[in-house]
C-alpha cells in the first residue's frame, strides 16, 4: 500500500470517528435539553395551579389533589400525574387505583439530593415520554413557580409532583435538528477530506521527488537536485538532500579517493576473506611485514597471526566466532623471521558467504619495552618503600630510647627534687616531661600512620555492627567519664574487608565525636545506609563543636590540629588521616559536613563487596 493511500486512509479514520462523535454528542444534547424544555414547561404549568396544588397538599385531600391533577393535564396534555407526599406515598393519582401506593421511580432516590426538578426519558404504553419530578413547597409567603421550585429561604418540599409528558410534537422538532447537526458535520467532514486530500498530495509529490533524486545519487548522478517547494520539515530535507549530493559530488566518493584514504593510514591495514587469504593490503602493511602479498589470495594471515602464550586460541577463528574483534595482544610474524608484538582490531563487512575481514595491526614492540620497563621500576620502588619502612621502624625504635631517658629523669628531678628547685626550674622540667610526651607519641602516631600501608591483614567478611559495638565497648571508661551516649542503629551491613583496620575506623571517629565536645552529655550516632547497588554509606554523627566549612580538607592531614595542643585533651592529629587511609585502601571515600558549635556528621563509602567489581 503507497504512503498517500495510507495516510488518506488514517485521515478518513480520523474523520469518520470525529463525525460519529460530533453526533453521538450532539444528539445527546439536543435530547437533553430539549426534555429539560417540556420539564420547564410542566413548570410553568405547575406554577399555574400552585394554589389547587396547595390546598391538595395541606389537606392530604385526594379530591383536591384529582382536581389539581386535571388542570394539569389539561396544560400540559400528560399522559399520567400524581402528587406524592416527601415519602414517596401517592396522595392522588390519573389512576386511582394506584392512590394510596408508594411512588417507584429511581427520580424519587435522588429527590433528596436536590432542590430542583428531576426529568429522565422512559417509555409509558409503547411512547416515549418525559418522567418528570417537581417539588412542591406550601410556604404562604410564596406564589407561582416560587411555591413549586424555588422556594422560601431553604425550605424542604413538603411533596412532589410526579407526571409523564408526550414527546411526539417534540420528536420531530428533535429529530429535525438532529438532522440538521449530521448534514452540517457531514459537510465539515467532506470538506476536511478535500483539504488532507491535497495536502497527502503535496506531501507525497515532495517525497516522490525525493526517492527520485536518492535513486539518481545510488546510480552516481551526484549533481541531482530536488526543488524546495515548501519552507518546512519537508523543505528542510529537500534542502539537506541538495546539499548531500553538492557534498558527495566535490568529494567525489570513488573508488580511487577510498584507495588513497587506505593508503595513507600509518598503521598497517589487511583486507582477506572469509578463510583468511589476503585480498589486499596498504603500504604501512607492506613495510612493516616485509611481504608484498602478491598475487591476491597467495598469503593467508592465519600462517601470520600467533597468541602470544601456548595454547591461546587462534585469532582468526576467535574472529569468525564473534564477528569483531578489538584490541587482542599477538604475535605477528615478518618475512624476515621476526615475532613482532601487535595489538589487532577486526570486523567482518559484507553478506553471508561474502564478508571480508578487515585488519587493522598496532607495533606494540616499543609499549612492550616500556611496560617492562614499567615492571622494572615498580620493583625498584617497592624494595625502596621496605626498606624505607624498615629505616623508619628503626629510627623510630631509636629515637624512643632516648626520649625515655628525658621523660624518666624529668620525672625523677620533679618527684626527689621538687623542694630544691626554683619555680622555673620545675616549669623547665615539666615542659621538658611534656615536650618528650608529645615527641613519643607523635613517634607512635607515625609509625601507625605508616603501619596501615605496611600490614595487610587477611580480608574477610565481617559484621560491621559487631565491629562499631566493639569499638564502643573499647571505649566504656572514656563514654562514662565524658558521660557520653553512643548509639549504633540497626542495619549495619556485613562487608568484605579488613576487621582489625575498619574496627580501627570506627575506633577513632567516635574518640574524636566524644573528644571534641563541649556539652555536658555528648551523642554520638552510627548509622549506615545502602548507597547505589555497590556501596554502603555510614554516618558518624555528633553534637560537638562543629568544624569550620575551610578546614574540611586539613582535617585529614597528618598531624592537623585546629586547636592548641592542650586542647580537648592534646592528640597529634593522626586519627583522622589513619582513617582516611582506611577507607581508601577499602576502595572507598570519606568527608565531613559541619556547621561551627552545631555538631559534625562524617561519611564514609565502602563497597559492599571489594570481590564483586561495579
Amino acid at each position: 500500500m503507497k504512503l498517500n493511500v495510507k495516510i488518506f486512509a488514517f485521515i478518513l479514520a480520523l474523520v469518520g470517528i470525529s463525525l460519529w462523535v460530533n453526533i453521538h454528542f450532539s444528539g445527546a444534547a439536543v435530547t437533553e435539553a430539549m426534555s429539560a424544555q417540556i420539564t420547564d414547561g410542566a413548570v410553568g404549568a405547575a406554577g399555574d395551579i400552585s394554589a389547587q396544588l396547595r390546598k391538595a397538599l395541606d389537606s392530604r385531600s385526594e379530591l383536591e389533589a384529582i382536581k389539581a391533577l386535571h388542570l394539569f393535564e389539561q396544560k400540559t396534555g400528560a399522559l399520567y400525574a400524581a402528587v406524592t407526599a416527601t415519602d414517596g406515598i401517592i396522595i392522588a393519582h390519573t389512576n386511582v387505583a394506584l392512590t394510596g401506593t408508594r411512588l417507584q421511580t429511581p427520580l424519587m432516590r435522588n429527590s433528596a439530593k436536590t432542590s430542583g426538578p428531576l426529568f429522565r426519558r422512559t417509555t409509558y404504553k409503547g411512547e416515549e415520554v418525559v418522567e418528570a419530578l417537581l417539588p412542591l413547597r406550601t410556604s404562604p409567603k410564596a406564589s407561582g413557580e416560587d411555591i413549586l421550585f424555588e422556594g422560601i429561604g431553604t425550605g424542604a418540599p413538603a411533596g412532589f409532583l410526579y407526571t409523564g409528558l408526550p414527546l411526539t410534537k417534540a420528536r420531530r422538532a428533535e429529530q429535525s435538528i438532529i438532522y440538521s447537526l449530521i448534514v452540517i458535520a457531514a459537510l465539515i467532514s467532506a470538506a476536511a477530506l478535500v483539504l488532507s486530500g491535497l495536502f497527502v498530495g503535496v506531501i507525497t509529490a515532495q517525497l516522490n521527488r525525493l526517492r527520485d533524486g536518492i535513486r539518481k545519487v545510488r546510480e552516481g548522478d551526484y549533481s541531482s537536485t530536488i526543488p524546495v517547494v515548501t519552507s518546512d520539515e519537508l523543505g528542510e530535507v529537500a534542502a539537506s538532500f541538495n546539499k548531500l549530493s553538492k557534498g558527495l559530488a566535490e568529494t567525489t566518493v570513488s573508488k580511487q579517493y577510498l584507495d588513497s584514504i587506505l593508503e595513507g593510514m600509518p598503521d598497517p591495514l589487511i583486507i582477506t576473506d572469509e578463510e583468511g587469504r589476503v585480498l589486499r593490503a596498504n603500504m604501512a602493511a607492506y613495510a612493516f611485514s616485509g611481504y608484498d602479498f602478491a598475487p591476491s589470495g597467495s598469503v593467508n594471515i592465519n600462517t601470520l597471526l600467533e597468541p602470544q602464550a601456548d595454547g591461546g586460541v587462534a585469532p582468526f577463528s576467535l574472529l569468525t566466532w564473534t564477528g569483531h574483534t578489538k584490541e587482542l595482544d599477538l604475535l605477528f610474524k615478518a618475512e624476515d623471521g621476526r615475532r613482532i608484538p601487535v595489538m589487532l582490531s577486526a570486523a567482518f563487512t559484507g553478506g553471508a558467504g561474502k564478508r571480508e575481514a578487515v585488519i587493522v595491526l598496532k607495533d606494540t614492540t616499543q609499549h612492550k619495552k616500556s611496560e617492562a620497563k614499567l615492571t622494572q621500576y615498580l620493583k625498584e620502588v617497592e624494595t625502596v618503600n621496605n626498606e624505607l619502612d624498615a629505616f623508619a621502624h628503626t629510627v623510630s625504635h631509636d629515637l624512643k630510647e632516648p626520649l625515655r631517658g628525658i621523660e624518666m629523669f624529668s620525672n625523677i628531678l620533679l618527684s626527689d627534687f621538687s623542694g630544691k628547685l626554683d619555680p622555673q626550674a620545675s616549669d623547665y622540667l615539666k615542659r621538658i616531661s611534656r615536650a618528650a610526651d608529645r615527641m613519643r607519641r607523635l613517634i607512635d602516631d607515625l609509625l601507625g600512620y605508616a603501619r596501615i600501608s605496611r600490614v595487610r591483614n587477611p580480608y574477610e567478611d565481617v559484621s560491621t555492627a559487631r565491629l562499631a559495638a566493639e569499638a564502643v565497648a573499647g571505649l566504656g571508661d572514656t563514654i562514662e567519664e565524658k558521660k557520653a551516649v553512643v548509639e549504633v542503629a540497626d542495619g549495619l551491613p556485613q562487608l568484605y574487608g579488613d576487621p582489625v583496620k575498619l574496627r580501627q575506623v570506627f575506633h577513632n571517629l567516635i574518640t574524636n565525636a566524644i573528644k571534641y565536645n563541649s556539652n555536658g552529655a555528648p551523642r554520638v550516632r552510627v548509622s549506615a545506609e545502602k548507597f547505589g547497588d555497590y556501596y554502603w554509606k555510614f554516618t558518624v554523627k555528633d553534637n560537638g563543636i562543629g568544624i569550620p566549612s575551610q578546614y574540611y580538607e586539613d582535617i585529614f592531614k597528618m598531624f592537623k590540629r585546629l586547636h592548641a595542643r592542650e586542647e580537648f585533651g592534646g592528640g597529634t592529629g593522626a586519627g583522622l588521616p589513619i582513617v582516611r587511609k582506611i577507607v581508601e585502601e577499602h576502595s572507598g571515600k570519606i568527608w565531613v559536613e559541619s556547621k561551627e558549635g552545631e555538631g559534625s556528621e562524617f561519611y564514609f563509602l565502602i563497597p559492599a563487596d571489594l570481590r564483586r567489581k561495579p
